[in-house]
């Protein structure tokens, strides 16, 4: 292998590096044959790990995930799962997603074929004009996509009718639920801006106006007869039938500009899979509106670098500092042709071309890249997986919390805020964002599969947790519970929290090396990771739920 020194680290030029054993990588890495002691790791909750040969669910709720279980166990496959977590996660973690949000899907069939759907929010014929700059209210809604995107994931692999697949949660929203104590601390936090709503008032406060509290019951009547009705009749009746005429009512009454024939006419569209090696393994992802690329792009970076030993260290956190502003500048370039886009953004000579411009892990100070922007980090993330090998990655979101705040009195779900903190789309366009679906492929096998919630944070957690496991040759579970940090363009944001902070000697270091330094300790800013890692030498899936969150691993109790 032809390499040269580059800041102490040796640059490479071949995929020959002995990092590109798969045995030696990332299957010694999810079976525990290797790890990372030094550092502190946060906290796993019960519940959050499990391991089982009959597949696995991961998801932000632990009912959303017995949900996903459920269907597993009643023969679905991981398709019928999934669809099932996120029409749960509607109804029970209404801050983070909903019918009236955006939906990214990557499927992985037990075939080895993959498909991914973009349910993405679509900018309505006729938006508000450009000049309105409201974070919430009706003139930040768009086009849902959530119901349509996964009607169609169901439809094209799911083994189950929709109904069973919907019905825990209909159930859940028909019976009601013990709030939890996070779900409540959210809702409370925004209580006051909720209150401006009639439909948003009716549902999420209590009678007398104050926040619903922590253990109350909460049940959701009409949310459960518009989830009936979409159980029994399909996605049309959501964007075509009484749902949608519903929709368009209310919004002209409020000055809303999603119509009736916005509805009529949104699609599901099939979402462009992107693919490339890193270190052996093979990373699959998503292009835009998706930024499975992007992830791709900065382990690109980082591949023509040896990391062996290095994870975890300051000059491993100071060249994937470069690497993610690299690609985060790379996804907003202008290109004409999308497919020429994705292929730049997943090209090992531009990542070399890139890694040369940045410099090895020595440069001084952050590198250029573009501002940070005022994507909100409520989102939630769902892992699933088989015993067949199908997997499913699966983003959802309304934007911040409780999206536009704006929930349509008879229907009982919230519309996401689209147009009001996000770069002007024109009409019939679809905003991108930090969602990342992936799944990693070794040897033809699906061995880790991951997503998180998070605005841009999703991606450099998600590359960081996916360094460390293959090059780090760190546990899935280790390397979702140590520090994170994420880069902006003057500051490198970095986790210090109770056993989820980086030792003094590396920030030391960090500082040395030219980077300014904040540290964060709120848990959800860092993102939330929800993943699987699959043994193929035991045939056991092991999912872990992000111990910064309050979710849950579940798997079938028989085969």
């Amino acid at each position: 292998m032809k390499s040269e020194k580059s800041d102490g680290f040796r640059v490479r030029h071949s995929s020959t590096d002995p990092l590109a054993s798969v045995a030696v990588t990332v299957v010694c890495a999810l079976t525990a044959c290797g790890g990372d002691s030094s550092f502190e790791h946060a906290a796993y909750a019960p519940g959050q790990i499990a391991r089982s040969p009959n597949g696995m669910v991961v998801s932000g709720s632990p009912l959303a995930t017995e949900a996903g279980v459920s269907m597993l166990e009643a023969g679905g496959n991981a398709i019928d799962a999934a669809v099932a977590t996120a029409f749960a996660l509607s109804v029970v973690e209404p801050t983070m997603s909903g019918l009236g949000g955006r939906t990214q899907l990557l499927i992985r069939t037990a075939d080895g074929t993959f498909d991914a759907i973009d349910g993405t929010t679509q900018i309505p014929a006729h938006p508000p004009p450009a000049g309105d700059a409201r974070e919430e209210g009706y003139t930040t809604i768009a086009v849902p996509g959530t119901v349509a995107a996964l009607a169609l994931a169901q439809q094209r692999h799911g083994r189950l009718p929709l109904a069973d697949v919907m019905e825990t949660a209909i159930t859940l929203a028909e019976e009601g639920f013990r709030l939890p104590d996070p779900e409540a601390t959210r809702l409370a936090a925004i209580a006051a801006r909720l209150s401006a709503y009639e439909g948003t008032r009716q549902y999420f406060l209590a009678v007398d106006g104050s926040a619903i509290p922590a253990g109350a019951r909460l049940v959701q009547s009409d949310l459960a007869r518009v989830l009936r009705a979409i159980a029994q009749d399909g996605p049309g009746v959501f964007y075509r039938g009484w749902i949608a005429d519903s929709i368009a009512a209310d919004m002209a009454r409020n000055g809303g500009t999603v119509t009736r024939e916005d509805l009529a006419t949104y699609e599901a569209l099939p979402s462009r899979v992107v693919r490339d090696d890193y270190r052996g393994v093979e990373i699959v992802g998503t292009y835009l509106p998706a930024s499975g690329a992007t992830v791709i792009e900065a382990l690109n970076i980082l591949e023509q670098f040896d990391l062996r030993g290095r994870a975890g260290s300051a000059e491993w956190i100071a060249l994937t500092t470069r690497a993610l502003l690299a690609s985060f500048e790379d996804r907003v370039r202008e290109f004409d042709d999308p497919a020429a886009h994705a292929a730049l953004l997943v090209s090992d000579d531009w990542a070399a071309v890139r890694a040369s411009e940045i410099g090895g892990p020595n440069a001084p100070g952050v590198a250029a890249g573009p501002p940070e922007t005022r994507e909100p980090e409520h989102t939630t993330h769902l892992t699933v997986a088989d015993r067949t090998g199908a997997v499913v990655a699966l983003t959802q979101s309304v934007g911040p919390t409780m999206g536009s705040r704006v929930v349509t009195p008879g229907l009982g779900f919230v519309y996401a805020a689209t147009m009001g903190y996000l770069a002007e789309v024109p009409p019939g366009g679809r905003p991108f964002s930090s969602q990342a679906p992936l799944v990693v492929v070794a040897d033809g096998v699906p061995v880790l599969a991951l997503g998180g919630a998070g605005a841009r944070r999703i991606l450099s957690a998600v590359v960081e947790v996916v360094s460390r496991v293959v090059d780090g040759r760190v546990v899935l579970a280790d390397a979702m519970a140590a520090p994170r940090f994420h880069p902006t363009p003057d500051t490198v944001y970095v986790e210090d929290r109770a056993r989820a902070a980086w030792p003094d000697s590396i920030l030391a270091d960090l500082s040395d090396l030219g980077y300014a330094i904040a540290l964060r300790s709120s848990a959800p800013y860092f993102a939330r990771i929800h993943g699987v890692a699959f043994d193929p030498a035991e045939g056991i899936w092991t999912g872990v739920a992000d111990p910064r969150w309050h979710g849950a691993a579940g798997a079938p109790r028989h085969r």
